[in-house]
């Protein structure tokens, strides 16, 4: 993988016509590791108990658990909630 030329796409008579470009390794604690871009949706759609004006949200039971991440992986994120609060009823301990 790091070393590239992994085909990519194919032509139509089965000659690869594009590539993989190499990788970046670093090495960590004597381990070789190679070093992928992240993928980074458009969107991110995710369901949150509590929500201020402000944007900030509160996350309840299981949507705990992969929620807080998407809404960060997405250029814009759509956020489905049960309540919406006036800014400043939300404690920053909760966010």
């Amino acid at each position: 993988f790091s070393k590239g030329g992994i085909p990519i796409k194919y032509k139509s008579d089965g000659d690869v016509a594009i590539e993989s470009e190499p990788k970046e390794v670093r090495s960590f604690d004597n381990r070789n590791y190679v070093l992928e871009k992240g993928i980074t949706g458009d969107f991110a759609l995710i369901k949150a108990w509590k929500a201020d004006k402000k944007g900030n949200l509160i996350f309840k039971g299981s949507a705990r658990n992969f929620n807080p991440d998407m809404a960060t992986a997405g250029k814009i994120t759509i956020a489905e909630v049960e309540e919406i609060v006036e800014n400043g009823e939300i404690s920053p301990e909760d966010v």
